[in-house]
């Protein structure tokens, strides 16, 4: 399938989620596990049912690995790897920082890709090659290429401070990395590789496209389609600053 009618794929089952969590009364725990929210299961559910019915292999962060019922339409080569709800506890807790992140992956690797602030409504949409079309005025990373001059995102507390000028912590990797794109914060980091894919993959063809590399501050490949693996993203807004970036990771965590 070409990559932007899966995008328009995409455009659909953010339109079905918005829909559904709209009319959604409990965004308490779901009772299931205990860091899973009722509005994770609810997009979950929908996420789920529309893919494999294009019949598209699924990863996501509920449900873990599902193949499609056949193979007939010849979709099962691409995995869309989806977290339905990112920053699901920022969702619960009415802060309007929290997105649905699709990206399909074919046997090159990330091939397009949506992150939607399901909030406010900011909206990031790529295709490998092609560039990021968004509803933003502009995507084009800060430039930034000093640490002291640096405003980053991370995950995880920083055992100490590193030399930044300033940092924030804002709980939902996707639109946080696409922010790095965008030009609105200079770098993120995860401190404690916490994130499995669905984190980060979608927003990490976002930055590719616009010239800026994530990858895992322990060294590991990124692209990894297993449910039970965890990566630490880095991605900062120019070579330099990442550099400056990682190192400051390893002075903090053994990386093997």
């Amino acid at each position: 399938m070409k990559p932007e009618l899966i995008l328009d794929i995409f455009d659909e089952v953010v339109a079905e989620v918005a829909e559904e969590l709209s009319a959604l009364q409990d965004w308490g725990h779901s009772g299931n596990r205990a860091d899973q929210y009722n509005h994770d299961v609810v997009a979950d559910g929908v996420v789920v049912s529309r893919l494999l019915g294009e019949g598209f292999r699924v990863l996501t962060e509920e449900s873990g690995i599902t193949d499609p019922p056949s193979s007939d339409s010849g979709n099962d080569e691409i995995t869309i790897v989806v977290d339905p709800v990112d920053g699901s506890t920022n969702a619960s807790r009415g802060l309007p920082w929290y997105a649905i992140s699709l990206c399909a992956v074919d046997q090159d690797g990330p091939v397009a890709a949506h992150v939607s602030n399901l909030a406010i409504g900011d909206r990031f949409r790529a295709i490998r090659g092609s560039g990021v079309e968004s509803n933003r005025a502009a995507v084009e990373p800060s430039g930034c290429d000093q640490l002291s001059d640096a405003l980053l995102a991370f995950s995880g507390w920083p055992p100490e401070h590193g030399g930044w000028r300033q940092y924030r912590t804002y709980g939902a990797a996707a639109l946080d990395i696409c922010a790095v794109a965008a030009g609105v914060f200079d770098g993120y980091m995860d401190v404690g590789s916490y994130h499995g894919v669905w984190d980060y993959l979608g927003a990490g063809l976002v930055c590719a496209e616009v010239g800026v590399e994530l990858v895992d501050g322990d060294g590991k490949n990124p692209i990894v389609l297993d449910h039970t693996q965890r990566r630490a993203p880095v991605v900062a807004a120019t070579p330099e600053l990442l550099e400056q970036m990682l190192k400051m990771r390893r002075n903090w965590v053994d990386v093997d």
